[in-house]
């Protein structure tokens, strides 16, 4: 989908907002915590139906409104037609509702919404994925899933609530269960989540190999050096000698059933992909210890253009990149060799950034600068910074 036009109402700090995107690289500028990151949050929305910063979408709708709606205008060009997305937010005291609709009919499956806008995102919080936890690698990989399958956020929303209910019964959370029905509904949800888990586990595994090579050649791209990079996916399951050979969901199985004792004891699911990680190093050391800060910026940038690579590969056509910060905490050299790959590989971009000059891209047709100021969207042109 080649991105036109962007509305938002009532939607974070935005009572209302409209912008026009330049034909490649749209460049929102302005002083931090004005509503840059807010607009990219919109896409993200509309693309996933989720926010990147909140599981509650709650905060979404505006202090003081009830209501927020993102819609999204723009040319399938699979289809050769005009296209119109939108999200509508509705927040009462318990809970906030969305609502999907596409070119005005109601989608009410959200796998069925999925994938109408595709999107790669970076953030400047996924530059602690390297020193940070396995919860956020194991985000930052379903991130880049949600852009490549639809079927992983369904997936995973089914494998999350799942694994809820095993930990419910597994710490005995409901009086009324008797033994032998625990054991019945563990049986159950270790069924379900082997399924589930299984599809997750496979497709994390896949993404990895298929980003490995393109992944060290973007990171050669940007830092400017050759060093050795690998990426690996890291499965904690423990099994029998042989039980590589089985299928992930007869491994996931029998490791749920293997660990129920442990389980009850901990009252918590120990095993499954809730609990796997993946590895990056660099020059043979691990990325997350020894790589400089800049390096770590440059290996996560490198992944993001290794995952466009691949989404254009397999869908005929890059998806929409959404890059929030992208140029802070690199020099000048690796700026600029970023930018050249951004022009290289890019279909349409929406970066934010404090200062336009930050952005190494030509002023013209294909980029479109915007101010954003507290809220407020500066309607411009194409202009240089």
């Amino acid at each position: 989908m080649l991105l036109q036009h962007l509305s938002l109402r009532e939607f974070r700090n935005f009572a209302a907002g409209d912008l026009d995107f330049g034909a490649r690289f749209t460049v929102l500028h302005g002083p931090n915590g004005v509503g840059k990151t807010n607009i990219l949050e919109a896409l993200y929305l509309v693309a996933t139906l989720r926010s990147f910063r909140s599981a509650d979408l709650g905060p979404l709708v505006r202090h003081g409104a009830a209501e927020a709606r993102v819609e999204v205008s723009g040319h399938d060009r699979q289809l050769g037609l005009g296209t119109r997305l939108a999200v509508h937010l509705t927040r009462t005291a318990r809970q906030t509702r969305r609502l999907a609709v596409a070119d005005g009919k109601t989608v009410r499956s959200g796998p069925d919404f999925y994938g109408r806008l595709r999107a790669i995102l970076f953030t400047p919080e996924d530059l602690g994925v390297l020193r940070g936890s396995p919860t956020g690698r194991r985000q930052f990989l379903d991130r880049a899933l949600f852009a490549r399958d639809r079927a992983h956020i369904a997936d995973i929303a089914d494998y999350d609530k799942l694994l809820r209910s095993r930990n419910r019964v597994l710490r005995g959370e409901d009086a009324g269960i008797a033994r032998g029905q625990q054991d019945t509904l563990l049986d159950a949800y270790d069924a379900g989540l082997a399924a589930a888990g299984a599809r997750i586990w496979v497709r994390r595994e896949r993404l990895l190999a298929d980003l490995r090579g393109a992944f060290a050649e973007a990171f050669a791209q940007i830092h400017g050096r050759h060093l050795g990079v690998t990426l690996e996916y890291v499965t904690r399951l423990a099994g029998e000698p042989g039980a590589e050979s089985a299928d992930p969901q007869t491994r996931l199985a029998e490791a749920l059933r293997g660990a129920r004792r442990h389980d009850l004891m901990r009252g918590t699911t120990t095993v499954g992909p809730h609990r796997d990680d993946f590895d990056v190093r660099l020059d043979g050391q691990d990325a997350g210890a020894f790589a400089s800060q800049g390096q770590a910026r440059a290996l996560i940038l490198a992944f993001k253009i290794a995952e466009l690579q691949d989404a254009r590969a397999r869908a005929g056509e890059a998806p929409v990149l959404l890059l929030d910060d992208v140029s802070s905490e690199l020099d000048p050299q690796r700026s600029a060799q970023l930018f050249e790959a951004l022009l290289r590989e890019a279909g349409q971009c929406v970066l934010t950034t404090t200062a336009p000059h930050f952005i190494g891209l030509p002023a013209g047709g294909d980029c479109r600068y915007i101010e954003v100021d507290k809220g407020h969207i500066k309607l411009g042109g194409d202009s240089g910074p």
